[in-house]
C-alpha cells in the first residue's frame, strides 16, 4: 500500500482509543503491541506473522482476537490474495482508496498494485442501481525470481 494512504501511527491509536472508550474497554499492552507491529509492516501480514514478530509477548489467540476488532473498526482490513491463511493490511485514511495484487503461483511473493481501472465500471453499475458496490482483482503468474 502505498505509504502516504494509510492510517499514521498517531491516526490509528486515536481511532483505537475512541472505539475502546465507546465500549467501555481499555488499551491493553498486547493491543498496543498488536497494533504497533501491524503498523510497522509494509505489506500485507498474518496473525501468524505478528506472532513471529511479538515472540512470547502476545498469543496466537489474543493476536486473532485483536485483529478481527481492529477489522470492525477500520484500523486493518483484511485481503484477500489467495491461500486458505487470513492477510491483513493496516487500513487507509479514505475509505475508498484500495489496491490489488500481484501473487506469485511458486513462491507467494506478493507485490501491490496501486492502479485501478475498475472505476468506470463501478459508475455503469451505480447508474444502473446496484449499491455498496466493492471489488477485487487478484493477478497470479510467477514472479521474474521465479
Amino acid at each position: 500500500m502505498n505509504c502516504s494512504q494509510r492510517l499514521t501511527n498517531e491516526e490509528a491509536f486515536e481511532k483505537l482509543q475512541v472505539a475502546l472508550k465507546s465500549q467501555g474497554a481499555r488499551l491493553t499492552s498486547p493491543r498496543k503491541l498488536i497494533l504497533e507491529a501491524a503498523l510497522k509492516s509494509k505489506k500485507p501480514f498474518s496473525a501468524e506473522a505478528l506472532l513471529s514478530v511479538l515472540k512470547s509477548q502476545a498469543d496466537l489467540a489474543t493476536i486473532y482476537r485483536n485483529l478481527g476488532f481492529f477489522n470492525e473498526i477500520g484500523l486493518i482490513s483484511r485481503v484477500d490474495i489467495g491461500g486458505e491463511t487470513a492477510v491483513y493490511e493496516v487500513s487507509s485514511k479514505n475509505e475508498n482508496h484500495h489496491h490489488h495484487y500481484f501473487v506469485c503461483k511458486s513462491c507467494g511473493k506478493t507485490e501491490t498494485l496501486e492502479s485501478c481501472s475498475m472505476t468506470a465500471v463501478e459508475a455503469i453499475l451505480k447508474k444502473k442501481g446496484f449499491k455498496n458496490l466493492s471489488h477485487r482483482l487478484e493477478f497470479t503468474g510467477l514472479c521474474a525470481s521465479c
